[in-house]
């Protein structure tokens, strides 16, 4: 089941949106095919990036594991979807995991497919200070960064919910290096949805930049000559791994 935080009429708009558009890319999963994730074997795109996003989870995991240990954990998944990584993250038992989001239909599914204990799901608008204030050691945002308008007011509403030394996390999410290529992004935003069908959507789509990220602290993990490297080869994601701690 789902905790409600936030009503899910203000949001009803924008969730039909992204479920067209889903549904037009053949994104909607079965019941069967979510407890598989991250392991999609087709097609050869979707697989693609489903590797990225496995490889992510693993080196946060393993990031989570020496920074934090065993000692109890408390997580926030925000834009958690259908919740695949939230499940994943809550497979350790000292940590408790908040699976967030605004789209109530990928919410009742993972809440229905996953049950675990230490797992809950949560529609909240992280904007409207819903959430319990002092509360995560550590606060995940994978590829949902780009559904949030204002970098700025999303971390210093972030900032208000982590307890002391707490960090949050941004992964799979492209920051641009300047405002040109913020612009031609924005147009390629434009032209898929305008291809989808449903332009609409590109209005909730939002291209941030690095120095933004920047400029509130943010540290890439994802530099140096390693991960240039394996960025290239196509081994990792091309997404910095941003983390303000």
């Amino acid at each position: 089941m789902i905790q409600y935080l936030s009503q899910p009429e203000d949001y009803a708009e924008k969730e039909q949106l992204y479920l067209e558009v889903r549904r037009r890319e053949t994104r909607v999963l079965t019941d069967e095919a979510l407890m598989q994730l991250p392991e999609v074997k087709a097609p050869a795109e979707l697989a693609r990036e489903w590797r990225w996003r496995k490889r992510a989870l693993e080196r946060l995991d393993e990031y989570l594991q020496a920074h934090f240990g065993k000692q109890p954990t408390r997580m926030l998944d925000l834009g958690c979807g259908n919740g695949w990584m939230s499940n994943r993250l809550a497979a350790h038992a000292n940590r408790e995991v908040w699976a967030a989001d605004l789209n109530e239909t990928e919410l009742l599914q993972g809440s229905r497919v996953f049950t675990r204990e230490n797992l809950r799901f949560v529609y909240a608008d992280v904007l409207q200070g819903v959430l319990p204030e002092r509360h995560f050691d550590v606060i995940v945002l994978a590829a949902s960064v780009q559904y949030f308008p204002d970098l700025q007011a999303l971390v210093q509403a972030l900032r208000k919910l982590l307890l002391e030394k707490g960090q949050i996390h941004v992964l799979d999410s492209h920051f641009y290096p300047d405002e040109a290529a913020q612009e031609a992004a924005r147009q390629r935003t434009m032209d898929y949805y305008q291809k989808k069908g449903v332009p609409e959507m590109a209005s909730y789509y939002h291209h941030h930049l690095w120095k933004e990220a920047q400029a509130l602290g943010a540290v890439n993990l994802n530099e140096g000559l390693k991960a240039a490297i394996l960025q290239r080869c196509g081994y990792w994601g091309p997404f910095p791994w941003m983390v303000w701690k």
